[in-house]
């Protein structure tokens, strides 16, 4: 028994030390980050800004890879697949993650078929817009100059809003929830999966309503060529006049994206809770970094795997009940 003890006690510190050894050496070599959308938007600006950063403090090169496709599914299924050896990971956010779990669309779970890393941002600028009556592309506008406009006009013309959705999205999640709660049918039609091919069909009347991040329509809004409808965030946003959903009746109507780092399941925990001690440091003390963020109006925004582990599954929960309910 003795030597049986003995043996398992050796075998522990052999592999702590072997573990301790891992992390000091990782990275030893490029480590890939996949990223589940097109080159240019909220998420891949956000991960871009984070591992040059990652990359000055870790003295090894991370390469971030634009690989679309489900909306984020193909990049999730190729991450859950690839050796969990600490050289390729996951950067999404749970706008898409969350609600394709919540909602059954995606066959794996993001909240327990990963090993969750840190959570480095969040946005709380996801808004609905309309074109303006007023400007250079009037000719495609209803003449709504408010989001009881849009309602009334949904309310008496029954699927005849066009609503740009992206199927598996956050996009048709907030959709029937709005139409739920407003007690509306929305004409949900697909024209394309990235903000600015989505931007570009709106811009050429192909559809009537879309939604996005807000600094996706900054500048047609400030020229006066689009109307914000709402922001889906519980309160104003600093540095965007345009009220919320909630403070216009629709409390259901909130979504906050928080932009996550995730690796394969079984990644050793020693290579997961290095990366998230240098990324801490980013997202709490690296003022630009913050800056680059405020400039689209989000900010940065840590939790550790264990927040994470507990928190992602519970919002999974309340979205999945919100949208069963808005089905109902």
């Amino acid at each position: 028994m003795k030597k049986v003890l003995a043996g398992i006690i050796v075998a522990v510190m052999v592999f702590g030390l072997a573990g301790s050894a891992l992390s000091a050496d990782w990275p030893a070599k490029t480590v890939s980050v996949i990223l589940p959308y097109g080159a240019g938007g909220d998420t891949d600006t956000y991960c871009r800004q984070l591992f040059q950063r990652v990359s000055k403090a870790t003295g090894q090169t991370f390469v971030v890879i634009n690989e679309q496709g489900g909306s984020g599914m193909v990049a999730a299924m190729d991450v859950m697949n690839k050796p969990n050896d600490g050289y390729t990971l996951l950067f999404n956010h749970t706008g898409a993650s969350l609600v394709q779990e919540a909602t059954g669309m995606a066959s794996f779970s993001y909240t327990t078929d990963f090993e969750n890393c840190c959570t480095v941002a969040i946005d709380e600028t996801y808004s609905l817009v309309a074109i303006s009556p007023e400007g250079e592309y009037k000719q495609y506008s209803k003449g709504w100059k408010n989001l009881a406009d849009m309602i009334n006009y949904a309310k008496e013309n029954p699927g005849k809003v066009r609503y740009s959705t992206v199927f598996g999205s956050i996009t048709e999640y907030v959709g029937t929830v709005l139409e739920n709660q407003a007690g509306v049918e929305f004409d949900k039609i697909n024209v394309g999966t990235s903000a600015g091919e989505r931007m570009a069909a709106m811009l050429g009347g192909q559809c009537d309503i879309l939604a996005a991040n807000y600094m996706q329509f900054k500048d047609y809004i400030e020229k006066g060529d689009l109307i914000c409808l709402g922001v889906m965030s519980k309160q104003r946003v600093p540095g965007i006049n345009s009220p919320t959903f909630t403070e216009q009746g629709y409390d259901k109507v909130v979504n906050a994206k928080k932009y996550e780092v995730k690796f394969p399941k079984g990644t050793p925990k020693e290579i997961v809770d290095k990366l998230a001690e240098i990324c801490k440091e980013i997202v709490l003390n690296d003022k630009s970094y913050a800056e680059v963020l405020g400039v689209y109006f989000a900010q940065p925004f840590y939790r550790d795997a264990e927040q994470m582990n507990k928190e992602d599954p519970e919002e999974v929960k309340e979205l999945a009940a919100e949208f069963e309910a808005a089905l109902e």
